[in-house]
């Protein structure tokens, strides 16, 4: 007698997926019935469980059939469309493999553009952790965004001096960084200016307060030299903080 092998559950799974959770014998579909999985050629017969043998049956006609099988040409006709998925599969496996090569081709030629930046500036390319950090930046903000940021990185931070190269490549990230933030909140850079030149000038102050503050503030150009300038010349953090609510006759 032919021992019965135990059908895993990505196998079962597998198969209902191709035949659409549908029993191939009376058309129920789940969840209106309980599917299990049948063998076109029984057990009994010497049947395997390759998946060309196996097809979705809801429990009321896979427990009544017995050994009954499928016709001939039912047989036929499911290995049929079961090649023709797998086919179908190998194509689209091949043309994802494919997308993933031209893809990888393209990145590279994205970061070959960048280090060709750095080349004609410092003489100086990518290592193959920089290569990799690059593609990094890429992802998250953007080729454009990266290549202009490069740019005013070398402009910046490029000074003739071989440790100078580092301090470029490590603030390319940075800008990238912070032209994004800029973007989303315009103010948020110079908030964060008041907020060191106060530390700078009074020492211990009121983060909390002063965030709130200068959040609600800070919409212009014109609030911020205000504030800009009564940071500056604050004696400590009452003055500065008396300074604020005065100006702005408030409460914060």
């Amino acid at each position: 007698m032919a021992e019965r092998k135990t059908i895993s559950k990505k196998l079962r799974f597998e198969v209902f997926k191709r035949d659409n959770f549908t029993c191939q014998y009376c058309g129920r579909m789940a969840p209106d019935v309980i599917l299990e999985i049948d063998h076109i050629n029984p057990v009994k017969n010497k049947g395997t469980n390759d998946i060309l043998n196996l097809v979705t049956s809801c429990r009321d006609c896979n427990r009544g059939k017995g050994a009954k099988k499928l016709s001939e040409n039912d047989i036929l006709k499911k290995q049929q469309e079961q090649l023709k998925e797998i086919n179908e599969k190998r194509e689209q496996l091949e043309l994802l493999v494919k997308w993933k090569e031209e893809l990888s081709k393209f990145n590279d030629e994205q970061v070959n553009k960048i280090e060709s930046l750095l080349d004609e500036a410092t003489n100086n390319v990518f290592s193959d952790t920089g290569r990799n950090n690059c593609k990094d930046w890429i992802k998250k903000f953007g080729f454009e965004e990266v290549y202009e940021s490069t740019q005013i990185s070398i402009k910046q931070y490029y000074n003739g001096e071989k440790e100078s190269v580092t301090k470029v490549f490590d603030m390319i990230p940075r800008i990238c960084y912070t032209r994004k933030q800029d973007l989303i909140d315009p103010f948020a850079i110079k908030r964060k200016y008041i907020e060191g030149t106060l530390r700078n000038r009074v020492g211990i102050y009121n983060k909390g307060r002063v965030v709130r503050a200068l959040r609600d503030l800070i919409t212009t150009d014109e609030d911020y030299q205000i504030v800009y300038e009564i940071a500056c010349y604050c004696r400590n953090w009452s003055d500065f903080w008396n300074e604020l609510n005065d100006y702005y006759d408030g409460d914060y």
